[in-house]
């Protein structure tokens, strides 16, 4: 608890019922980091400039048009151009994706970008390019690199990624 700016245990104890001794602390040392970042792309140095790009910032505001579940299914549905990218890594991908989805088939998220470019080179900028991921946070960051580095015009994404579907169709049934 030394060093933290607040008593994590101010207001309720812990319940450790009769697993261990509750006086004892859990851990020899707690460290709590800070990080500048959720989720390290690979796009950004420490001080925020790019990375990986020509680019000295990429707009996370302007990351494509975000759909709510429900209209990203009737998207799919009525939809018969544009490409799919499953934008998470290899091993949330095979446990599974939407029908016709394209994945990254990735280890680490920073390694999404040279594959993003070789997956894209020759589709047409114009047509629909739809990107999923698991929460929300992967597809900010490759709908501004999609549409602003690599200069696609209609780039959508999953409102809360494949977490937010599943909520969704769970309450649909």
């Amino acid at each position: 608890r030394r060093g933290m700016p607040f008593d994590p245990f101010e207001i309720n104890e812990i319940n450790y019922g009769d697993l261990v001794d509750s006086t004892l602390p859990t851990f020899n040392r707690l460290v709590v980091r800070t990080r500048n970042a959720i989720l390290r792309s690979g796009l950004e140095n420490e001080d925020g400039s790019s990375a990986a790009t020509t680019r000295t910032a990429f707009n996370w505001d302007d990351a494509g048009k975000e759909l709510t579940p429900e209209e990203w299914d009737a998207d799919l549905r009525e939809s018969r151009s544009g490409v799919l990218l499953d934008c998470r890594n290899s091993y949330e991908s095979d446990v599974g994706t939407f029908a016709g989805a394209d994945p990254l088939d990735t280890d680490v998220f920073s390694e999404s970008w040279d594959i993003l470019k070789a997956k894209t080179k020759d589709l047409d900028k114009r047509e629909p390019v739809r990107i999923f991921c698991t929460g929300g946070i992967r597809c900010v960051k490759v709908g501004a690199y999609l549409k602003q580095e690599l200069g696609f015009d209609d780039v959508r994404r999953l409102e809360h990624g494949i977490i937010g579907y599943e909520r969704w169709a769970a309450e649909e049934k």
